[in-house]
């Protein structure tokens, strides 16, 4: 690969699912390379609670500053994309401004984003904080019913239970007057002619590090760190937020349960234990009830990890694609697969990459790190098809789906076709329309006879 000149404002980014070790080699990376590193975790931004929020221990950061974690109160509204932007670049500056190297790192890609690519939040779009809009705090039904009056085209692309997305387009019209989907329009012309005019784009001064566990052996060590942090403790800061909810509630505040810290992996799976333990359910119930809790939080761990994979794949790397291959090339799959040999596979190579990152010297080709690099980054270099927007309701199982591909997916699910094949099964059994003795009330309290009437 080409040298290049020496980054006058370095980056250093660093990507993975949960549980790959993006950490560790922050850490690692800071302490060679007098970094620092800024959170841009969702829910290690909240104080308190390091074992639900996975967060690095005092003696794990070996004296490197860590920014952003443990950095606002438990009771605190989320932030949102601009917040988290606004006040990252501050600390990117304030680093930088010490002569020390910003190492980003964290799980929520969508913080993520904004740090890395323009226009991705419409960055001319500017938030009023003085302007408040109660509409906002309505039910997504109402949002969605808002919206639809104002940006039609938007309203018919999001899901209708995706709050996050219907109020962030509402939230753009009632700021600026002009629907969202206006405005990302505008955002397409403006990056198509950009990329017509040669020399107008900023030089990419950014590395990023992928640190990649195969799927199998991740979720077995997800698993594991699901029982360890059983062991740990997890339980006395479930029933903290728990008696944290109750207070609240006493008080007569109203907690919005879909936002925040609540949306933490293991309070909302433990939240039916600690409710059953203050009624005084017997020993043997409450075991049960904590073992489904125990196994819903190991699930519901490994699809967070699918999920934060499946955002680089299909979100990051077509927009480092679309900057180019110089910031495509900026990306490095380290393979965190075997932990006994973290050091040989991650550490080190991602120490002499970053090493010849800062000093402007030619960096070897992405894909020839590794065979699993090679592998991966071949794989899902590959450009996804587009979604085709087409919104569609199974009146069936009662699902909606924004595109043609999803629609596709769900038809041909297994949970469909269940659904299909007891419609099918009841729509053949017998009806015996000759009189009887039955009454119309006990007929309808039939439960077959109510499942068939009912299809």
């Amino acid at each position: 690969m080409a040298a290049r000149k020496a980054p006058a404002e370095p980056l250093l980014v660093i990507l993975g699912s949960t549980g790959t070790g993006k950490s560790e080699l922050a850490v690692e990376l800071a302490t060679r390379f007098k970094g620092e590193i800024i959170n841009s975790d969702a829910m290690q931004l909240y104080n308190g609670l390091p074992i639900i929020t996975n967060k690095i221990s005092q003696e794990e950061r070996h004296g490197i500053q860590h920014h952003l974690l443990g950095h606002i109160p438990l009771d605190d509204a989320p932030w949102d994309v601009e917040d988290f932007k606004s006040e990252a670049t501050k600390v990117i500056r304030e680093i930088r401004g010490r002569g020390n190297l910003p190492i980003l790192v964290g799980g929520t890609q969508y913080y993520v984003d904004p740090l890395l690519f323009k226009d991705v939040i419409l960055d001319d779009v500017q938030i009023d904080p003085s302007l408040s809009f109660p509409i906002l705090e309505q039910p997504t039904d109402v949002l969605l019913e808002e919206l639809k009056k104002v940006d039609p085209i938007m309203a018919e692309r999001w899901h209708p239970n995706d709050r996050r997305k219907i109020q962030r387009s509402l939230e753009i019209y009632l700021h600026t007057g002009k629907p969202a989907s206006e405005l990302y329009a505008e955002q397409e012309k403006r990056k198509a002619a950009v990329a017509q005019e040669p020399g107008t784009s900023q030089p990419w001064e950014k590395l990023l590090f992928w640190v990649y566990s195969e799927r199998d052996v991740l979720t077995a060590r997800l698993d594991s760190r699901v029982d360890k942090m059983l062991g740990a403790g997890l339980l006395d800061e479930v029933q903290e937020l728990f008696d944290m909810k109750r207070n609240k509630a006493a008080e007569g505040q109203i907690l919005n349960m879909t936002k925040g810290i609540w949306q933490s992996i293991g309070y909302k799976q433990f939240e039916p234990y600690m409710a059953a333990r203050e009624e005084g359910k017997d020993e043997a119930d409450l075991e049960k009830i904590k073992s489904n809790a125990l196994e819903e939080m190991k699930a519901a761990t490994r699809r967070y990890a699918n999920y934060q994979t499946r955002w680089i794949r299909l979100k990051q790397i077509p927009r480092l694609k679309e900057q180019g291959p110089e910031a495509f090339g900026s990306l490095y799959l380290v393979d965190s697969t075997d932990v006994s040999k973290f050091k040989a596979n991650v550490i080190e190579p991602a120490a002499e990459i970053t090493s010849k990152f800062l000093a402007g010297e030619s960096r070897p080709v992405p894909t020839e790190l590794s065979e699993l690099a090679r592998e991966v980054l071949t794989r899902v270099s590959e450009p996804p098809p587009k979604d085709i927007p087409c919104k569609r309701t199974c009146e069936i199982c009662q699902t909606v789906c924004v595109t043609e591909q999803a629609w596709q997916r769900h038809i041909k699910s297994a949970g469909h076709k269940r659904v299909m094949k007891k419609k099918k099964r009841l729509a053949l059994v017998p009806v015996d329309k000759t009189p009887d003795n039955h009454s119309d009330s006990e007929a309808s309290s039939d439960p077959d006879v109510t499942s068939i009437f009912a299809t």
